[in-house]
């Protein structure tokens, strides 16, 4: 196996948690539309706007459209904005405290997300810790959602190393599926004491520092 030179992290479901129950409830209200149809919108479209398909106000358009609510103005829309980016911002800690322990012992970061651009420059670009990743792939920036294997690619073009030499975090089977169909070596992210187990069993050269609170 090739060293580990450069690990990659999804962001929603693995450094921060995903969007609780409470802000959609919030936004379904603010659109005036039910808690259920406004959920099943939210990710009916989620796809397209993650990939540049569809920007900010076609995207909360559809979403409040199709879930029997108000038309989106632009007081609305910024409404919308603001209440789902703070449903991405509660960080996990362990893994932030991981993030500074790998630059610390001289591996290199890349962030691999699903994400808009208008949802990076509100919730990760003004963050603590963005600094410590040497490039970030969205793929509101490459058109492509994980798990294809493009925005694999665009990350280890980027990182300028073999893709055996990248080893990607993720909380979603599908993607760590993908980046393994795509030469990359992956784990499953479900909590930070089971990456710090699995860690040591498959990738004991990988240091899990900062993972466990202490």
């Amino acid at each position: 196996m090739s060293a580990i030179t450069v690990v990659a992290f999804d962001y929603g479901g693995v450094i921060a948690q995903r969007i609780d129950e409470n802000t959609v409830l919030h936004m379904a209200a603010e659109a005036g539309a039910a808690p259920g149809p406004f959920l099943r919108e939210l990710w009916s479209h989620r796809a397209a706007y993650d990939a540049g398909t569809l920007d900010a106000p076609a995207y909360w358009s559809a979403v409040t459209r199709d879930a029997g609510g108000k038309e989106l103005t632009e007081e609305l829309l910024q409404s919308l904005l603001i209440l789902d980016a703070l449903g991405w911002t509660r960080v996990n800690p362990g893994m932030v405290r991981w993030m500074g322990a790998l630059r610390r012992a001289g591996l290199r970061l890349v962030l691999i997300s699903n994400m808009a651009v208008a949802t990076y420059d509100m919730v990760v670009q003004p963050s603590s810790w963005i600094h410590l990743f040497d490039h970030v792939v969205l793929s509101g920036r490459e058109g492509v959602n994980k798990p294809d294997s493009r925005i694999f690619s665009a990350a280890v073009e980027k990182m300028g190393v073999a893709s055996s030499e990248l080893l990607f975090i993720d909380d979603i089977t599908a993607n760590v599926e993908g980046a393994r169909a795509a030469g990359l070596h992956s784990c499953t992210f479900v909590d930070p004491p089971s990456l710090a187990l699995a860690l040591q069993r498959d990738f004991p050269g990988v240091p899990t520092t900062g993972l466990l609170a202490t």
